[in-house]
């Protein structure tokens, strides 16, 4: 399978604009869709970097922009949701926000690629993603990794990085500058153990595996904390 053309789903984010580059390197045509374009600004210097402002949720959107890709990433996701009403919380208990990003938007990607006739999907979730994980987050993200993964006419690769941070993150660098004026910050699991990630502990496998493999019809990989310095 050749690839000329590739979509990114959240890739006006931290791991997209690395995403973005990796392809722009290989020589891929990317395009990027935003609510706001401003927020993927930093994309359009790439040169083969189409940036849409668009709304996603939108009916036939997905569709519309999967059209002529062979492939297509899925990188959304929010670390934080409303809890919402008792009737608008998902069947394992998560509120709407994450329902929408993390499970119906993943649902309407593969939807998307079936009617477009994209075969290949790669889908970022997170480590510990289940429907029965102890946070609102993971349990959404391991919803909407099953969804793609149930799809039986898709190529489907899912990644499960842990903690992503680097320098334009909003993780890490918000500590930094709370270490500025704070004289003592609480961690709240202090066995936690952090690696730095300058994009590419996600798009290194994730770039290598564009082409589907020939044996293996949907696959799982879990990224360990090893850093990963640029080349």
């Amino acid at each position: 399978m050749r690839l000329e053309n590739v979509l990114v789903i959240g890739g006006s984010g931290f791991i997209g604009r690395h995403l973005a580059a990796a392809l722009v390197r290989r020589g891929i045509r990317v395009t990027v869709p935003t609510r706001r374009s401003e927020r993927a600004k930093h994309l359009t210097l790439l040169p083969t970097v189409n940036v849409v402002q668009t709304d996603v949720f939108a009916p036939g959107i997905l569709e519309r922009l999967a059209t002529g890709c062979q492939a297509v990433f899925n990188l959304a996701g929010i670390l934080h949701g409303r809890r919402g009403r008792r009737d608008e919380r998902g069947p394992n208990d998560y509120g709407p926000d994450f329902a929408r990003v993390h499970v119906e938007l993943p649902q309407a990607i593969a939807r998307a690629c079936r009617a477009a006739g994209v075969r290949r999907l790669l889908h970022v979730s997170a480590v510990g993603a289940s429907p029965d994980a102890p946070s609102e987050y993971l349990r959404s993200k391991g919803i909407g990794e099953q969804a793609v993964l149930a799809t039986d006419d898709l190529e489907v690769t899912v990644f499960r990085p842990s903690v992503v941070f680097g320098p334009e993150d909003r993780f890490l660098n918000q500590f930094a500058q709370l270490s500025r004026f704070l004289p003592v910050l609480a961690v709240p699991c202090p066995q936690a153990t952090f690696a730095h990630y300058p994009g590419l502990t996600v798009i290194m496998p994730a770039t290598s595996q564009l082409a589907p493999p020939s044996d293996v019809r949907k696959r799982t990989r879990e990224l360990s904390l090893l850093p990963v310095e640029p080349p």
